[in-house]
């Protein structure tokens, strides 16, 4: 299902449950039910056959090796029906530890009619979820947890906590989120038994390939629209907990705060690499500390914006910023301006309120897991810019004596924008532009730091780069797509939207071409350069069980600038030893794992549905690259 039809069909089954939700969700579980008697259904055919032989038939290794694949492919089934749901992580706390947190969590529950509350858990993150661990996989007895981030707390205020923890309970309210519940375990179900049929790779498996390729995105598209409906039914429990007012503080304030971090905190705290050796021992708190500094207006004004530029995306259930606001009683928020009433300061915040105090032990925990978890990228970070500093001032030396190569310039440029940014490189990099007008890095840079500052001239820049260098393509139309939707220029912004959904479609087709060849494909002289087949002849003879290797370029359709090699090998064997695929692919495996080669090569053994391609190599001339002794 492409893209297109997947959208239009998320539209109208939403538009439909609107209108006749008991019908809707009466098709979603038919649907759900549907996979379920494929699947089972298939398995009983299966032991029915398996019977059948069994009862009929004579024992003997022909009837037993026939019976082995369906079995073995049952197995796989079965084994894919038992879902694997982890266990949330976090720091458990006690009633002592939250009072009011646990008694807030059992008035709401209480409120929506939800499910027994088993655990609240403490975590580092800015959010919120309750999540449901199916003891028994598919067949449910959950335990529930409540999950609430530390960051959370401390970012908003007591009653904005409380409108968000109602609307996770929202989810799960009544027999409703019964429903939805069991639903999302039968997504988890079909991803996980698509997922163990590719790696298992059994004889057979393309049947189930096959109905799923057909099934799922149906089942998407369905149970997509329930899970966006069912948010919007989370906010209305919010609303009603909580009043209009306070849910929209809640989901606002914690939009901007979110944005505070990921485009201010983040950013200003990896700067410090730059000069500091190593990181911080205390990143948790010092995150925790950001969350209480007041909002400077101008940013405000444009994370608010942001929060209003915001469309409904397909790829998330949850509705637009905008969308939820006029869902809670607010249709005519329109400007940044509308939104600065629920930004206003509080006087209390959630983490002093519902916690007696933030385990320590917690705290130690996570200031130490966040300075493991970047301690190695700050050491390279500090290191490139000490090393960049010192090419840079070698090349302002020489910059005085000597014009600079445009080697030099590059890479005086590309220093810069590593240890400075965009806006510290633009003089190089429109000087490398003006000397050569098509240089693919140079053109993607001075766009960037064009479009940075506000200037349109970038986008003929990165379009230009990405002509030259096809995988700028995304990153390209990121931005591309965010300086236009930031604009409000949506249409405009869609086409590179839609350029990066084409670009990767051809990456996997690529790649499926360059992952298998057979018979129909045609092949070339490889085109190696000599000191690198002489280092790759140097490697085979370290190979002893191989007997010859043939080297060609197949030809592609899809990136054909990107060589795609084909090795083709026969392996040593005695006269009196038959041809075998496990000591073929043994060899194969080997030569894989430690064969060095800069470029993608595709090896293959001149057997089984191999065997014709070993006349056509050997058509090729120079193929041949190597021969036993």
């Amino acid at each position: 299902m492409e893209e297109k039809e997947f959208v239009a069909l998320v539209d109208e089954l939403e538009g439909y449950a609107r209108q006749n939700p008991g019908a809707y969700k009466l098709r979603v579980a038919l649907l759900a039910a549907l996979g379920y008697v494929f699947l089972i259904g298939s398995v009983i055919i299966v032991l029915l056959l398996a019977g059948v032989v069994v009862y009929f038939g004579r024992f003997n290794w022909l009837i037993i090796k026939i019976l082995l694949i369906p079995l073995g492919l049952a197995l796989i089934v079965v084994r894919s029906l038992w879902v694997k749901f982890p266990v949330p992580e976090g720091h458990e706390l006690r009633y002592d530890d939250a009072p009011r947190l646990f008694d807030l969590a059992k008035s709401t529950r209480e409120a929506t009619n939800g499910p027994t509350l088993h655990k609240i858990l403490l975590t580092d993150e800015f959010n919120a979820a309750i999540v449901q661990h199916p003891r028994l996989g598919v067949f449910g007895w959950h335990e529930n947890y409540l999950v609430v981030g530390l960051p959370l707390l401390r970012g908003l205020s007591p009653d904005e906590v409380q409108a968000v923890i109602s609307h996770e309970f929202g989810h799960l309210s009544g027999r409703h989120g019964v429903f939805s519940a069991w639903i999302y375990r039968v997504r988890q179900t079909w991803d996980q038994v698509l997922e163990r049929m590719r790696k298992e790779d059994h004889f057979g498996s393309g049947i189930y390939e096959r109905f799923f390729n057909w099934y799922a995105p149906y089942f998407a598209a369905y149970s997509f629209a329930l899970a966006r409906a069912k948010e919007y039914e989370a906010d209305r429990t919010s609303v009603q907990l909580c009043g209009k007012e306070t849910a929209a503080r809640a989901l606002v304030k914690a939009n901007v705060r979110s944005k505070a971090l990921s485009e201010e905190f983040w950013p200003a705290f990896f700067d410090r690499a730059n000069t500091e050796a190593e990181p911080p021992k205390q990143t948790f708190d010092e995150m925790l500390a950001a969350l209480r500094q007041p909002i400077a207006p101008d940013k405000a004004n444009m994370w608010l914006s942001q929060v209003l530029s915001e469309k409904r995306s397909y790829d998330d259930a949850h509705p637009a910023p905008v969308d939820r606001l006029k869902a809670f009683g607010y249709p005519d928020i329109g400007t940044p301006e509308d939104l600065k009433p629920f930004l206003r300061t509080d006087d209390h915040y959630g983490d002093e309120y519902f916690l007696q105090s933030v385990p320590a032990e917690f705290l130690a925990s996570k200031n130490r897991a966040w300075t493991e978890g970047v301690v190695e990228t700050w050491r390279e970070r500090y290191k490139f810019v000490v090393e960049a500093d010192k090419t840079l001032a070698a090349l302002e030396e020489k910059a005085k004596t000597e014009e600079l190569s445009l080697e030099d310039r590059w890479e005086r440029a590309r220093l810069l924008l590593g240890t400075k940014g965009p806006a510290a490189a633009l003089p190089l990099l429109q000087e490398i532009v003006a000397v050569e007008p098509e240089h693919p890095g140079a053109n993607y840079n001075l766009g960037e730091a064009l479009l940075e500052q506000g200037d349109e001239a970038g986008i003929r820049h990165i379009e230009l780069a990405m002509e030259k260098e096809v995988h700028a393509i995304p990153a390209g139309c990121e931005l591309i797509y965010n300086y236009l939707s930031s604009r409000k220029r949506e249409e405009e912004a869609e086409r590179y939207r839609r350029c990066v959904i084409d670009y990767y479609k051809e990456v996997e087709m690529a790649q499926a071409e360059r992952n298998d060849v057979s018979i129909n494909d045609s092949f070339k002289y490889h085109e190696v350069a000599p000191e690198l087949l002489h280092d790759l002849r140097e490697q085979l003879k370290t190979f002893p069980n191989l007997a010859t290797a043939h080297l060609v370029q197949k030809v592609l359709h899809h990136f054909p600038q990107e060589p795609s090699y084909v090795l083709g090998i026969t392996s040593k064997r005695p006269w009196y030893r038959s041809q075998s695929n496990e000591r073929d692919g043994r060899l194969v495996n080997e030569l894989g794992e430690q064969l060095k080669f800069p470029g993608f090569i595709l090896i293959i053994p001149f057997e089984q549905n191999y065997k014709p391609l070993r006349k056509v190599f050997e058509r090729v001339q120079g193929s041949e690259i190597y021969r036993a002794a």
